[in-house]
Order: structure tokens, then C-alpha cells, then sequence
């Protein structure tokens, strides 16, 4: 018969005794309704369910004596041999329930087998390795890829240097573009020039055409402070028999014979051998040299350096047979400005005749010895 004692008298054991108990009937009416819809899987050998196990939730009170009236208190004497005869029982209480699902699953679990778990964890192993292996593969084959194009975009660079250097030593060997020519010595006597609204400018018209807009440039950057004439260099000159005394700058360009005579540049120095040129006006910025037509053969030009002074002799010059101390030239005839070899000569230019300046006067002298 059922144990009739309400919930509070029971103890903890029994309580989770019964609990565990519901919860297998309730999992064995689960089960019997799959069998009935056939949604339960089978496997196993079906557990035989014993007739006491099924009678042991329905927990009969022990039978107990009546004790005598004069050994205990009436009220007390029923609770007090319950209570001690738990002890007898007590084991099946807390005895591990078996559930019939729970052999079930059991026995539908493999058994552990060793040697297939060390396959299978071989297996695991080997495919990472399989794996490591493939991921170096693909990272090498990127470290190719950018090898590769590194060493294209070097072989590129390399090849426009090769290519930049081998232009820069082809310009080297090159022959140079010829320069324009804008020493004027080269194509006309110094000292020429011509009245405009009587202004005296640069006659360009004595210029060669080709090279007229050069000289403009060329004339427009000269300086504007002379550079000092050397030691050696001359410095003054006398002209006894025309009244000459001046001094003398470097240089015979526009500009240069504005301060006086000017010392062609390149030309030998006084007392040197060669041939020393100097240049000066005749109608403007003092008229220095505008009676180079009165000097006569054997007459005295006296050139002075810093430190000393040289006397050079007026060379007779025939013309129609009429000996002379200076000759008419064109402003195209430099060859008065050529060197005098061993000798060390003296050349006065300037232009002529006075107020018109279309031909030079060119004065040719010796040094004294």
C-alpha cells in the first residue's frame, strides 16, 4: 500500500528517491508513445522491468507493534517507531536507479575502441599537416610572385640609368654647336660709330648682317666698371707730335672708349713682342686720336706701364707714291689686328675721315730699341 504521510515527513533521501522515480515513469510513458507512432529507434535488447522494481515507488509503511500504554505516551508512541524503523530501509533509498532508456542508449553507444581513436586522431594530425603544407605552398608562390616583379621593376630602373648614362657620355663625346660669334674684333676694326640726330651710336651697318642682333645683345651686358689693367699692362700714352696724352683702359668696346683709349684685349702688352693695338676716337669723347693723320715716319709714341716707359717709332707706309706716317683702311680689314711675330709693334686705329667714319686710319710703329 502507498506511504499516506504527507510531504513535510519525509526526508531529503526519500524525496529525490520519489522525484527520480516520476521521472522515469514519465520517460518510459515517452517512449511507449513512440512505439506507438514508431518514431522510437530500436536497438539493444529490451530490459525486463521486474515486478518489485515497478512496486517500488509505492512506499508501504513498515508494520509496527502496538506498544504498551505504559511504556510511551499514546500520542507520540506511532511517529516514534516509524522514525525507527527508517534506519532498516534507508539503503533503498538512496540505492542508483537504473532507467530502462538509460541501459537503452548504453547499449546503442559504441565501446571505445583504442586503436580506432588513435586512427582518427592520426587522421586529425595528418590533415594539418596537409594543411600547413598547402598554406607554405601558397606563400612561397606569393614570395615568388613579388621576387619576380621586384626584380622587374630593378631590371627597369636599372635600364633607363644604363640608358641615361650612356646618353650623358655620347653628349660628352659629341662635337659641340658651333657658339655664336660675337667677338667683334673678329669681323670689324673697333672704334666705329655714327651721328643720329647728332647723337653719336654704334654704326651696326659695319656689322655683318647675321650677326647684328648678337652684338645688340652683346653691347647691352657689357660692364659697367672697367677691370684694372695689370702691371705689365699699359696705362697711358703720349703723343708728342699731335699733343696725345691720355689714359689707357682695358678693352676697346663701346663703352671702353667712352673713358679714353682703349687696350685691345689679347693684344701684346708695351715693350712684349707681338703686336699692341690701341684704340680711340676722333670726333667724340675727346677726339684723342682725330689728328693720327699729322704723325709722320720716325715720329715718337711713348706707352707707359705701371713701373716704366716705351717708345715706339712711327713706320713710313707708301701710298701712291707718297710716303706716309698712317694708312686708310676698311672697317672689315682686321688683318691690322694679327700679330707682329718677333717684333714688338705698336697699331693706332680710329675712324675716318672726321664727322664721317666710314674707313679707319691705322697708325703701324716699332719699339725703339
Amino acid at each position: 500500500m502507498r506511504d499516506k504521510r504527507p510531504v513535510d515527513e519525509l526526508s531529503i533521501e526519500e524525496l529525490e528517491r520519489i522525484l527520480a522515480i516520476r521521472k522515469r515513469e514519465a520517460r518510459l510513458a515517452r517512449l511507449q508513445t513512440y512505439d506507438g507512432k514508431g518514431r522510437r529507434i530500436t536497438g539493444g535488447r529490451p530490459i525486463q522491468v521486474q515486478e518489485t522494481e515497478r512496486l517500488a515507488p509505492h512506499l508501504a509503511p513498515v508494520p509496527t507493534e502496538p506498544p504498551a500504554e505504559s511504556d510511551a505516551e499514546p500520542t507520540s508512541q506511532p511517529m516514534a517507531t516509524l522514525r525507527a524503523s527508517q534506519p532498516a530501509r534507508r539503503a533503498d533509498y538512496f540505492a542508483d536507479v537504473t532507467f530502462e532508456d538509460e541501459l537503452e542508449l548504453r547499449a546503442m553507444q559504441p565501446a571505445y575502441d583504442p586503436e580506432r581513436a588513435r586512427k582518427r586522431r592520426k587522421q586529425l594530425w595528418n590533415a594539418a599537416l596537409t594543411a600547413v603544407e598547402i598554406a607554405a605552398v601558397i606563400g612561397l608562390i606569393v614570395l615568388m610572385i613579388g621576387l619576380l616583379q621586384s626584380f622587374e621593376e630593378v631590371s627597369r630602373q636599372t635600364a633607363a640609368l644604363q640608358a641615361e648614362a650612356e646618353a650623358t657620355r655620347r653628349a660628352q663625346f659629341a662635337p659641340p654647336t658651333p657658339t655664336p660669334l660675337i667677338n667683334l674684333a673678329a669681323v670689324v676694326l673697333p672704334g666705329g660709330h655714327t651721328f643720329r640726330d647728332d647723337e653719336a651710336v654704334f654704326n651696326l651697318e659695319e656689322v655683318p648682317a647675321q650677326y647684328r642682333d648678337q652684338f645688340v645683345n652683346f653691347t647691352a651686358s657689357l660692364p659697367i666698371r672697367r677691370p684694372t689693367p695689370s702691371r705689365e699692362g699699359p696705362v697711358r700714352i703720349r703723343i708728342p707730335r699731335i699733343g696725345v696724352d691720355s689714359q689707357i683702359v682695358t678693352g676697346d668696346d663701346w663703352e671702353a672708349l667712352k673713358l679714353g683709349v682703349g687696350h685691345h684685349i689679347g693684344s701684346a702688352n708695351p715693350g712684349e713682342r707681338g703686336n699692341m693695338v690701341l684704340t680711340a676716337h676722333n670726333d667724340i669723347y675727346g677726339e684723342i686720336f682725330r689728328h693720327l693723320d699729322r704723325l709722320q715716319p720716325g715720329d715718337e709714341v711713348i706707352v707707359s706701364t705701371w713701373t716704366k716707359e716705351y717708345t715706339y717709332i712711327v713706320q713710313p707706309n707708301t701710298e701712291r707714291g707718297v710716303i706716309k706716317g698712317h694708312q686708310i683702311v676698311a672697317p672689315t680689314d682686321t688683318w691690322v689686328l694679327s700679330g707682329g711675330g718677333d717684333t714688338a709693334r705698336l697699331t693706332l686705329i680710329s675712324c675716318y675721315p672726321y664727322r664721317v667714319n666710314t674707313k679707319r686710319i691705322v697708325v703701324f710703329a716699332v719699339l725703339k730699341q
